[in-house]
């Protein structure tokens, strides 16, 4: 018998921030981390190794990187999570599908990522604005931690500033922005099997909703929203999923499984 997929124990809104992206974005290839999340599969779902991956001088650094893959990356909501980012990262998929893929797996499992990316990131995206600066990220990150709230993270200006730079270089690595000091929006456009990869995500994050018009992560799609029920509409004629939509739901009934879902694209 397969293992039943466990419900997700984390209510988001509960979740307790951390800013592991500091040190999960100072890697210079960014493709490490898919090595190490492939080898934590071979190995049994150990972590054990994972420094030997890094190219880094100090050992106090490849420890708080080991740390914040361990905090965020090589964490699950549920089994069927935990499946398919196995399924995503065996895969032959391209590359800018598995960063989209990586970043989705971010945005369930590290609350400060998912936030600024629906809040801010896509946010101003979306607005048609050409660049994308710091600052923008920076006063989002101070609100949170000016929260009249007992349990508001205690950060200082330097923390909120590594924050605001690290999660820009983590923008820059997956090609959603430009290099340089001046960040300007590359056009960001996932693939028909990413959009479709997405759905399963965003099912992992609301199990109980399959209205996608409602999900807090579609921002983090890059899917705008207007539109959106004839571009689904032209996917699900593909057999990877089944919609319907009255004029206010949207609503998405997945056909394949998470194990089964990244074959079926990319097959």
């Amino acid at each position: 018998m397969p293992k039943q997929a466990k419900p997700a124990t984390k209510t988001f809104d509960n979740q307790a921030y951390n800013t592991s992206v500091k040190d999960i974005a100072g890697l210079a290839d960014y493709t490490v981390v898919f090595d190490c999340i492939v080898e934590y599969f071979d190995k049994l779902e150990s972590s054990e190794g994972l420094k030997e991956h890094f190219d880094i001088r100090t050992e106090k650094t490849k420890t708080k990187v080991a740390w914040a893959l361990n905090k965020t990356v090589l964490q699950f909501l549920s089994e069927e999570h935990k499946i398919l980012i196995q399924s995503i990262f065996n895969s032959d998929m391209p590359i800018q599908d598995k960063k989209f893929a990586f970043l989705w797996h971010l945005c369930l499992n590290n609350r400060l990522i998912r936030e600024i990316t629906v809040n801010v990131f896509a946010k101003v995206y979306f607005s048609g604005r050409a660049q994308i600066s710091q600052d923008d990220i920076i006063g989002y990150v101070r609100s949170i931690a000016n929260k009249d709230d007992p349990s508001k993270p205690l950060w200082s200006d330097d923390t909120l500033y590594r924050v605001a730079t690290k999660y820009l270089s983590l923008m820059t690595k997956f090609d959603f922005v430009t290099a340089g000091r001046i960040k300007s929006f590359n056009m960001i456009r996932p693939s028909t099997q990413a959009q479709t990869l997405f759905l399963y995500f965003a099912q992992l994050y609301t199990p109980d909703s399959s209205n996608i018009l409602d999900s807090e992560l579609l921002p983090a799609s890059f899917l705008a929203s207007e539109g959106l029920h004839e571009r689904l509409k032209k996917l699900s004629l593909q057999g990877f999923f089944n919609m319907s939509f009255n004029g206010v739901a949207l609503n998405v009934q997945l056909i394949h499984s998470h194990k089964d879902i990244c074959n079926a694209l990319y097959s």
